[in-house]
C-alpha cells in the first residue's frame, strides 16, 4: 500500500469534514442531492463524451494499482540485480535464462531475455527497449492526462448547479416573504460549487500530478535498465557497469562498492 497517497486522501477528506463541523451549521445542509447529481452526473457525462467508457472504467484500476499499490521505484535494488546478472553470466545462457525468468520487474526481465538470447546486436536491443519505453510512457502519461482533463469538469458543473439555484431564487423575488428566502437559497446554490471545487482539487488533479510523478520515475528506471542491458551485452567490467548505472542517481543514492 502506498501510504503517502492514502495519507493524502484521508487528510484531504478530514480537512473538509473538520471545516464543515466547525462551521456551526447543520451537516445535513451540505448534503444537497441536486448539487451532487449535477456535479457528479455532469462530470461523468462530460468524461464519457471526451473518452471511451472503457478507458474511464480503467481509471479506477489505475487509481488502486498505480497510486495506492506497492509500486515504489527501487533504483538501488535494480542496479544490484543487474550487477548480479553480469556476474553470473559466466554460468552460461541456460543459467542466465533461469535467472531472467525469476526477475520481478517485467521490463528488466524482457531486457535480460533479449540479451541472453544472443540474437540481437547492442544497437538492436537498445532500439527495441527504447520503443517499448516510449509506448509505456505514452500510455502512463495518457492516463495521467485523463485525470487532469476530467478534473476540469467538476468546478464548471458546480457553477452550473449554483446558476440553476440562482435562477430558481430570482423567480421568487417579488413574491411575499421572498426576502427571507434569499440567504438560504444562495447558500444552497453555492453548495454545488463547493462540490465541484472539492472534487477537482482533492481528487482528480492531485491524482493526475501523482501519476505524472510516478511516470517520470518509471521512465528514469527503464532508461537505466536499457543502459544496463546494453552493458550486459557488451560484457563490461563490473566496476564500469556499476559506475555507469550510478550516473542515473544522485550521489547520496548511488550503490556503494560494498553493496555491489
Amino acid at each position: 500500500m502506498n501510504l503517502s497517497s492514502l495519507f493524502g486522501v484521508l487528510v484531504g477528506l478530514g480537512v473538509v469534514a473538520l471545516s464543515i463541523t466547525h462551521s456551526d451549521m447543520d451537516l445535513k445542509f451540505f448534503l444537497n442531492f441536486h448539487g451532487m447529481v449535477i456535479v457528479c452526473g455532469g462530470t461523468l457525462a462530460a468524461a464519457a463524451i471526451s473518452f471511451p467508457i472503457g478507458k474511464i472504467l480503467t481509471l479506477v484500476r489505475v487509481f488502486f494499482l498505480r497510486l495506492l499499490g506497492r509500486n515504489r521505484v527501487d533504483y538501488q535494488a535494480t542496479i544490484e540485480k543487474i550487477l548480479e546478472l553480469n556476474k553470473n553470466l559466466s554460468l552460461g545462457l541456460v543459467g542466465a535464462h533461469e535467472m531472467a525468468n525469476k526477475i520481478d520487474n517485467d521490463f528488466l526481465r524482457e531486457a535480460v531475455n533479449l540479451v541472453v538470447d544472443g540474437v540481437l546486436t547492442e544497437r538492436e536491443i537498445r532500439n527495441v527497449l527504447e520503443q517499448r519505453l516510449h509506448t509505456v510512457e505514452h500510455h502512463y502519461m495518457h492516463e495521467a492526462m485523463m485525470f487532469r482533463t476530467i478534473g476540469k469538469y467538476p468546478p464548471a458543473f458546480g457553477l452550473l448547479a449554483t446558476t440553476l439555484g440562482m435562477i430558481a431564487l430570482l423567480q421568487k423575488i417579488g413574491q411575499p416573504g421572498a426576502e427571507k428566502l434569499i440567504g438560504p437559497a444562495m447558500a444552497i446554490g453555492l453548495v454545488g460549487t463547493l462540490y465541484g471545487i472539492a472534487l477537482a482539487n482533492l481528487m482528480f488533479l492531485p491524482i493526475s500530478e501523482a501519476l505524472m510523478e510516478k511516470t517520470e520515475e518509471e521512465v528514469a528506471l527503464r532508461k537505466m535498465i536499457i543502459e544496463g542491458a546494453v552493458l550486459l551485452k557488451q560484457r563490461v567490467n563490473p566496476l564500469y557497469m556499476r559506475e555507469s548505472l550510478n550516473s542515473f542517481l544522485l550521489p547520496g543514492e548511488r550503490v556503494k562498492r560494498k553493496a555491489a
